[in-house]
């Protein structure tokens, strides 16, 4: 084992920190592409990480079962790995695919039950209203909202909910709230990528209405009334309330019609080979210094 084993995983813990804190350029929709990208691939390495030197450990423990695991699963070399390192790698391990189910499954819960209401409004007077992805799913609101805002204010809403069913942004919400889950210093990552995703949807509205001040108005309006709670389906208005309306009432972020896709395209193609060139790198180098060794 050499320490290019824990680089991709270093490298995306260090990439999702700066993300997470240095605010973005980028139109809305490339930032939160971005962020999703750098979070889902922070948690494949972590769970990668932790499964490889697991295994290596277990090789170390039971050598006549190694006979049966891939070559390329292994670290290239007969040393044993010490307990100080794959004790910490077996737990982490199970520790992080605990987190993985127990967060997917109260996904799944609060899934079922959005999907269950979204036949109906909500029979509330705080205004709510929710994106419910899937076949049955659909833009979920309350009988508050309804009676609350003018036909515009409520076409705003469905254009900014209709947004987040279109591009599929649970899936976005998803890999950041794992991410954080995993690794809570990962959080702000995960709040910056809400935040994204909240005013890609925004400009989204904006630009179906053709009236930035009216989309800014109805935010701050349904602001007022308790968020809903960040899951897998986006809130109209759950997150950087401040931020948004002060965007919307600024001047349109510019589409990165270049700079966004050449970004994207570029840190998902590093992210996604990362793991795959440091595992080469460490059967190199580890080949490498053997065979130095065996000509000393």
């Amino acid at each position: 084992m050499t320490w290019f084993t824990f680089l991709p995983l270093a490298i995306m813990t260090v990439l999702g920190l700066v993300l997470g804190r240095v605010p973005s350029a980028l139109h809305p929709s490339w930032s939160a592409r971005l962020l999703a990208t750098t979070a889902a691939m922070t948690v494949l390495a972590l769970l990668g990480t932790c499964f490889f030197v697991a295994v290596n450990y277990a090789a170390t423990l039971a050598p006549s079962a190694a006979a049966h695991v891939p070559e390329w699963a292994l670290f290239g070399d007969d040393r044993p790995l010490p307990a100080l390192v794959g004790v910490p790698a077996v737990l982490g391990t199970a520790a992080c695919f605990a987190i993985t189910g127990r967060t997917a499954l109260r996904w799944a819960g609060e899934l079922r039950g959005a999907r269950a209401a979204a036949a109906r409004p909500l029979e509330t007077e705080v205004p709510i209203a929710v994106a419910v992805p899937g076949r049955r799913g659909g833009v979920l609101l309350s009988r508050g909202l309804m009676r609350g805002l003018t036909p515009d204010e409520l076409q705003v809403v469905f254009r900014h909910e209709e947004s987040h069913l279109r591009h599929r942004h649970h899936r976005y919400l998803a890999a950041g709230a794992l991410a954080a889950a995993l690794l809570p210093p990962l959080r702000p990552l995960r709040d910056r990528l809400l935040l994204s995703v909240e005013r890609w949807a925004d400009e989204d509205a904006a630009e179906a209405t053709g009236d930035r001040g009216l989309v800014a108005r109805t935010i701050a309006k349904v602001a007022l009334a308790h968020p809903v709670a960040p899951g897998p389906a986006a809130a109209f208005a759950e997150s950087g309330v401040v931020h948004r309306v002060e965007a919307l009432l600024g001047t349109p972020p510019d589409k990165n019609a270049i700079t966004g896709p050449l970004l994207f395209v570029g840190n998902g193609f590093v992210t996604s080979s990362l793991t795959a060139a440091t595992l080469q790198l460490d059967h190199a180098v580890v080949s490498g210094l053997l065979t130095l060794h065996a000509i000393r």
